[in-house]
């Protein structure tokens, strides 16, 4: 399963994530060492960044 870096928008923490599906405008994964999955979106397939919100916190990344 291929690992990215997710990085939290609010307070700037960084954490390794599975990817569980990708596609050029949804990315979705789970923290390593948890099965919660979230789901990160790209508003269309030329931008760099996926965003999505769990729990009250923005997440961001590139897929990579």
């Amino acid at each position: 399963m291929k690992t990215i870096e997710l990085i939290c928008t609010n307070n700037g923490q960084k954490a390794p994530a599975d990817v569980l599906r990708k596609s050029d405008k949804i990315l979705e994964v789970a923290i390593k060492g948890t099965d919660v999955p979230i789901k990160l979106f790209k508003k269309s397939p030329i931008d760099k960044i996926y965003v999505g919100r769990y729990a009250g916190l923005e997440f961001t990344s590139t897929g990579e």
